[in-house]
């Protein structure tokens, strides 16, 4: 230790100098070379409409580089950097900067590849989507960033609108069924009622069956809904979870009246009259009759409802993504580091300039070891040479 600072210390105006004179270099090259300039924007990433498996379809239609069977499984948000990083965004962003001509390329696919290595997308904790492009344009750096969340956002749209579409398609398969159900139940029920006028049934009767009836129609109608959500979502989606959860909410509602399932007739009517045999089988066909046309009104009103919403759904051509800070020109380049360059330079030249004193220090020691062995035993030597030289 006590070598090191002696030699630093006598060698001291030579490791300075060379330190300020890689620094002084390093501060010249920083000035020569291209300055590039960063733009950043963050947004909320849109909740995708179904789950990750419909994203998926649609992400692997985008030609992904990065894409594989294993994102299925991956959060929603980073779908999302997946159709950022796909060839068809990139193609487009490519073709309408002039990219290819930008970055002096001889294809699109080099091209891409530059784009790419010039973009940034990250996924922070709090669900944040940071875009960050860097150009050495300033305003093209600033409007390749908007361009990325303007693309994401049209074909976050377009998914939608799809999905909006084959849905609204089912419900209005589901809606023709259910109407001819329904006018076949209201039907047979006045034919029933013609023939029997003075049947009746008790309004406490009436207002069970009503209630009954609702929840009956509720839970048939979601299970419609879930067969929609079937053809895009997995069971762990959260919106197949919240109409499973009303469902079996529902179930549980229908069991304080006795009554297992939700499409057994001869369960619902039981609930009213434990002992059938009991009962004529005039005012049993009644309550049936009745029950169909309460459930088949309350599936048929249900899913007019949905049925309008996948139609506005569909047509809606608003914002789906809540952009939070839109990308700015920058007015500071974020590259070169210069104080970062120059400072690196000078550590450099230190230790260089601290090696090369070092090693020169021991060199010129082990010199002048050597001079003092050779001046204690050179003569010594002399003799021995001298005496063997005799006896030959």
């Amino acid at each position: 230790m006590t070598f090191l600072i002696k030699t630093l210390v006598m060698w001291r105006k030579f490791i300075v100098s060379s330190a300020l004179v890689a620094a002084a270099a390093m501060a010249v090259v920083s000035l020569l070379l291209p300055k590039w300039y960063t733009a950043r924007t963050s947004i909320f990433p849109p909740e995708p409409q179904g789950s990750v498996p419909a994203y998926a379809e649609f992400v692997q239609s985008l030609q992904l580089p990065l894409f594989g069977g294993g994102g299925v499984g991956a959060q929603s948000a980073t779908i999302y950097i997946d159709i950022l990083m796909s060839r068809k965004v990139g193609e487009q962003i490519t073709e309408e900067f002039g990219l290819k001509r930008v970055y002096g390329s001889s294809s699109v696919t080099e091209a891409l590849g530059s784009l790419h290595s010039h973009s940034t997308f990250r996924l922070l904790e709090n669900g944040l989507l940071i875009i960050q492009f860097e150009d050495r344009d300033p305003e093209r750096a600033a409007s390749v960033a908007n361009r990325f969340v303007e693309l994401l956002d049209e074909f976050n749209q377009e998914l939608n609108s799809a999905r909006a579409s084959k849905t609204r398609e089912f419900i209005a398969r589901q809606l023709e069924i259910h109407g001819r159900d329904l006018q076949r139940a209201e039907e047979e029920l006045r034919v029933f009622q013609e023939q029997n006028q003075a049947l009746e049934i008790s309004e406490q009767v009436k207002s069970t069956l009503e209630v009954m009836s609702d929840l009956t129609g509720e839970a048939i109608a979601l299970e419609v809904e879930m067969d929609i959500l079937g053809q895009y979502a997995s069971e762990s989606s959260e919106e197949y979870v919240d109409k499973k959860e009303r469902y079996d909410e529902i179930l549980g509602q229908l069991k304080k009246f006795k009554v297992n399932s939700a499409r057994d007739e001869e369960d619902f009517v039981r609930s009213f009259f434990p002992t059938l045999d009991k009962v004529p089988e005039v005012t049993l066909d009644l309550l049936r009759l009745t029950r169909r046309v309460k459930i088949e009104e309350k599936v048929y009103e249900l899913l007019i409802k949905e049925h309008e919403k996948a139609r506005i759904d569909e047509a809606r051509d608003t914002p789906t993504i809540q952009v939070l800070d839109r990308a700015e020109i920058p007015e500071i380049r974020s590259r070169p580091k210069r104080k970062i360059l120059v400072v690196l330079g000078g550590l450099v030249g230190f230790g260089w300039s601290a090696l090369l004193a070092v090693m020169v220090t021991l060199w010129r020691e082990q010199e002048e070891q050597r001079g003092v062995v050779k001046e204690i035993f050179g003569p010594v030597l002399n003799d021995i040479s001298r005496i063997f030289r005799r006896k030959k």
